[in-house]
């Protein structure tokens, strides 16, 4: 075999291993670990199952990867919102928007599928990917923000950082409803979720007081 062959063979490998990758962390996503099989990505992906094992050990094997891929995107896509932007309202709009637009992961299902379906070495260190991707990006947030005058210390408001954290996560989790959009436009669900993004931060930042 030369060594054109070669390179081709090795690109097309690549290829089908981020195919059966997308293709798993959308049905993982969807239906759940347990309701998935390895024939179904195969199927969908037009490989065999034996190509799958090719590059994963087993279904297990697959959905860790799925899931520290997912995860290391998010991390490095927070940073670069903390990078990009200064104060914490630009922040936090920013991530919420983002999230509100592109983020399909339910974290409800992945908690539950990573406590139910995984060996405890393996679930400490999702659980350690998901602090680094979503947990840290927030906690610096707050912290800047308590550093510029811009929010309240924490304490003053009888938390801590962590816990501020989990609040905001969960409040941005409560206006992800991907079900109520899927017959919108790609332009309708965009000014959608800017609109539930902002709406959610001036009630975060501003309250409801009149």
């Amino acid at each position: 075999m030369n060594k054109m062959n070669i390179q081709a063979k090795a690109i097309d490998s690549k290829e089908t291993y981020q195919l059966i990758i997308h293709t798993a962390r959308r049905l993982f996503m969807e239906l759940g670990y347990r309701a998935v099989s390895t024939r179904q990505i195969a199927q969908i992906c037009g490989v065999t199952q034996p190509a799958i094992y090719h590059h994963f050990k087993n279904k297990q094997t697959l959905y860790i990867e799925v899931m520290k891929q997912a995860l290391h995107q998010t991390e490095l896509d927070l940073n670069a919102f903390l990078s990009e932007f200064t104060t914490f309202q630009e922040r936090l709009t920013q991530i919420a928007l983002y999230m509100t637009e592109h983020f399909e992961m339910d974290l409800a299902q992945m908690f539950h599928d990573i406590s139910h379906e995984l060996h405890p070495t393996e679930q400490q260190h999702l659980y350690q990917s998901w602090s680094n991707s979503f947990l840290t990006p927030f906690e610096k947030m707050i912290n800047d923000g308590v550093s510029t005058g811009e929010i309240k210390k924490p304490a003053l408001m009888n938390t801590n950082t962590t816990e501020l954290a989990f609040l905001i996560l969960n409040i941005i989790k409560s206006i992800l409803e991907p079900e109520n959009t899927t017959r919108l436009s790609t332009e309708e669900r965009q000014l959608k979720a800017e609109e539930k993004a902002k709406l959610m931060v001036e009630i975060f930042i501003n309250g409801i007081r009149a």
